[in-house]
């Protein structure tokens, strides 16, 4: 039986420890301070000695299994247990600030919380709502960071499961066990949860509110906490500071000046197309009414000749670009056989219609093509 020592404080660093266990790919230790991963929250990594610990999970009978990289130590082996701390403490901080958020989504707007999620910088809560205004998650967010400020204590007690049941919490009990491990947050919440949790509030930091997506028809939730919140933060300060410089513009304006260029921009893209379309015309017509293999090696995108080549025209007509991109009117017969002559040429297309790349030059390609279909007639 694994002591589980997070449980007695969670911000033990190192122990002593002993393998009782091997398995596969990871030990069990006769104590531990490496939480495994579960409800939402990822297990701790570090060493075990000069043994990496790249995760650690729950086997199946519950009891931490520390998964090593490499060789494995032996059942009596014992050396010094470390936690990579920052890894864990990032968890704890986001695991404290989850708590924080569902209940004040619960207590403010009724708001339930159906899952929960802890990543790489950030996390998320999964709602029992389909739909929840903008305003009410930055309200969320302000009185988050209020209860921060506050300082309010976090503590995690065991309790029998009657007691547990008579504190009528947000969330259901998902465990069946006679004691059930409570995590308070004082004057605020109180949840089932065995995870692992800071000491106060305060830890936190900094609470922000990311975005949402919709999944299974309810509002997910996303959030960063802590040194991660204040990274998102500044980082999204030296952006608009960025584009303050480079659209000359006061910050106020930033949102305004941009909308100003991205419809010049659609309108510059407006008049590039139309005047691609007319040289691409010309071009066309420069061919006359020559028989045989056409090839025009055009100075505008391939595209702009997809509405001036008539469907009516029964010619063979190959066009390719600056970009390596070609355009080749003709029958299905006479593209297969100049795909496979030339295996560079990558697309495809239907009726009399091709594109694709043809990853040579331009001419090189035009002449390659002329050779192949000349002698294929």
């Amino acid at each position: 039986m694994t002591e589980k020592l997070y449980y007695e404080d969670g911000y033990l660093k190192s122990i002593e420890a002993e393998v009782i266990g091997v398995k596969k790919n990871g030990i069990i230790l006769d104590k531990t301070i490496f939480y495994p991963e579960g409800g939402g929250q990822p297990g701790d990594t570090g060493y075990f000695g000069k043994y990496e610990i790249t995760d650690t999970i729950k086997d199946d009978d519950g009891t931490p299994l520390h998964i090593i990289k490499g060789d494995l130590p032996s059942v009596g082996d014992k050396a010094v247990l470390t936690l990579s701390w920052n890894h864990r403490y990032q968890y704890m901080t986001e695991h404290s600030a989850q708590h924080l958020v569902s209940a004040l989504l619960h207590s403010i707007y009724d708001i339930g919380t159906v899952a929960v999620h802890q990543g790489d910088g950030f996390f998320t809560i999964e709602t029992d709502a389909s739909s929840i205004d903008k305003e009410k998650l930055l309200d969320i967010e302000d009185k988050a960071n209020e209860a921060i400020r506050e300082g309010h204590g976090i503590e995690q007690k065991s309790l029998s499961r009657e007691e547990a049941l008579n504190l009528h919490m947000r969330r259901t009990i998902k465990v069946d066990d006679d004691t059930v491990l409570v995590v308070f947050i004082e004057g605020l919440d109180a949840v089932a949860c065995g995870g692992v949790h800071l000491r106060n509030t305060s830890e936190i930091k900094e609470i922000v509110y990311i975005g949402y997506e919709i999944i299974r028809g309810h509002v997910r939730t996303i959030w960063r906490a802590g040194d991660a919140a204040v990274s998102y933060r500044r980082m999204n300060d030296d952006i608009v500071s960025s584009l303050s410089v480079l659209l000359s513009s006061e910050r106020e304006n930033i949102v305004a000046n941009a909308e100003a260029l991205s419809k010049e921009k659609a309108d510059l893209s407006h008049s590039v197309k139309v005047l691609s379309e007319k040289i691409a015309e010309l071009e066309y017509k420069m061919v006359g009414n020559s028989d045989g293999v056409i090839t025009i090696n055009s100075s505008v995108p391939v595209s702009s000749f997809e509405s001036v080549i008539p469907e009516s025209d029964k010619r063979l007509i190959i066009v390719v670009d600056s970009s390596s991109r070609f355009l080749f009117h003709g029958d299905k017969e006479k593209f297969e056989s100049l795909r496979s002559s030339i295996p560079s040429i990558k697309g495809g297309g239907r009726g009399n219609m091709y594109r694709g790349s043809v990853g040579m030059d331009g001419e090189t390609f035009l002449r390659e093509a002329e050779r192949v279909l000349i002698n294929d007639r």
